[in-house]
């Protein structure tokens, strides 16, 4: 999901149940609900925007992909799966005519083509969609998927777990780093605050809660010669081969996805509520704001947060509405 519009990370497929009352959020800067749907060959039988089957020259037919639509100039994409048969279908009243851009998620493989789809009014739209292997699947990888891949016991691996709430693994396991270069870089984690990104650390000041120790010393001495042995940046690394994890079949594939992005590019949305009325609010991990956003528009709306605290981390956690009242309260970091 490792950019301003990754939705499809980690937690997507484990979430197929979700409501869209309970909007989660899937990564970095954008918003995304998912909702049940009814089967795929069902909804080709009914009023369909946009249809069409995915395959490809190794599997033929391919069950389980997922293909997204975004419509030029919006900042709403919408994600079907394709069923047993390869067959998607996006319905009418989820994409509107215009021209859209299509994409994939399926581990291991790139998008041929078409990249592209217009949809008339009253008219399906149709795009037979051809899938090849890629040549280069490192930045297509989950983190589950370079956990299952690394090489070692799940004991000496467990520890990376505590590091993909915050970004991918790929930063970790394609680092030049040596192993005293990795002593340092966990000595530096302890020091910043979660919500703390490269372009804008935000240090820990002395206090309770100004240490936050990834792993114990004892532990660090361990794990880091370990990550210098399976990093691909070190030439003397292991050698691997990576393990994708399985396309959803069946029910699983009965899904519709709508992700948002977000227009303030280091926003960090961190819990979502939703009013009476379908708008999305949400708290900002790292940022001094609050977000409100219409979901059946996409329009976003950024309410600023007075600093209290200049010399603290900045950025909220939990957000919740006032019972009974129209109030939105939101609890703020350090």
């Amino acid at each position: 999901m490792d950019r301003a519009t990754a939705i499809l990370a980690n937690k997507i497929l484990g979430e197929m149940t979700m409501q869209l009352k309970n909007i989660s959020l899937l990564a970095g800067v954008s918003l995304a609900a998912l909702v049940l749907a009814a089967p795929t060959g069902a909804l080709a039988q009914g009023a369909a925007a946009l249809t069409g089957v995915v395959s490809s020259m190794e599997e033929g037919n391919m069950e389980g992909v997922l293909v997204s639509a975004k419509k030029e100039g919006t900042n709403i994409t919408v994600t079907v799966v394709s069923d047993e048969k390869g067959n998607f279908s996006f319905p009418a009243d989820r994409l509107s005519p215009g021209k859209y851009s299509i994409t994939i998620r399926a581990s291991g493989y790139t998008l041929v083509g078409p990249k592209e789809a217009t949809i008339t009014a009253g008219q399906p739209a149709k795009a037979e969609v051809k899938l090849g292997k890629a040549r280069n699947v490192i930045g297509t990888l989950s983190n589950a998927e370079w956990m299952n891949s690394l090489p070692g016991s799940d004991q000496q691996k467990k520890f990376l777990i505590n590091c993909t709430s915050c970004h991918t693994l790929q930063r970790v396991l394609t680092s030049t780093h040596t192993a005293e270069e990795f002593m340092n870089v966990f000595k530096r984690m302890g020091t910043y605050s979660p919500g703390s990104t490269p372009a804008r650390p935000q240090p820990l000041l002395p206090g309770p809660r100004g240490v936050r120790a990834p792993i114990s010393p004892e532990q660090a001495e361990a794990e880091a010669p370990y990550l210098e042995s399976v990093s691909l940046g070190n030439p003397d690394s292991q050698e691997y081969s990576f393990k994708f994890q399985a396309r959803p079949t069946g029910k699983s594939t009965h899904v519709i996805i709508t992700e948002y992005d977000l227009p303030r590019k280091e926003a960090q949305p961190h819990d979502v509520i939703v009013d009476v009325d379908g708008n999305a609010w949400y708290s900002d991990f790292a940022n001094q704001y609050a977000g409100v956003m219409d979901t059946k528009t996409g329009q976003v709306k950024d309410i600023p947060i007075p600093v209290l605290k200049p010399e603290q981390p900045k950025g909220g956690l939990d957000i919740e509405f006032e019972p009974g009242q129209a109030n939105v309260w939101v609890s703020l970091m350090y």
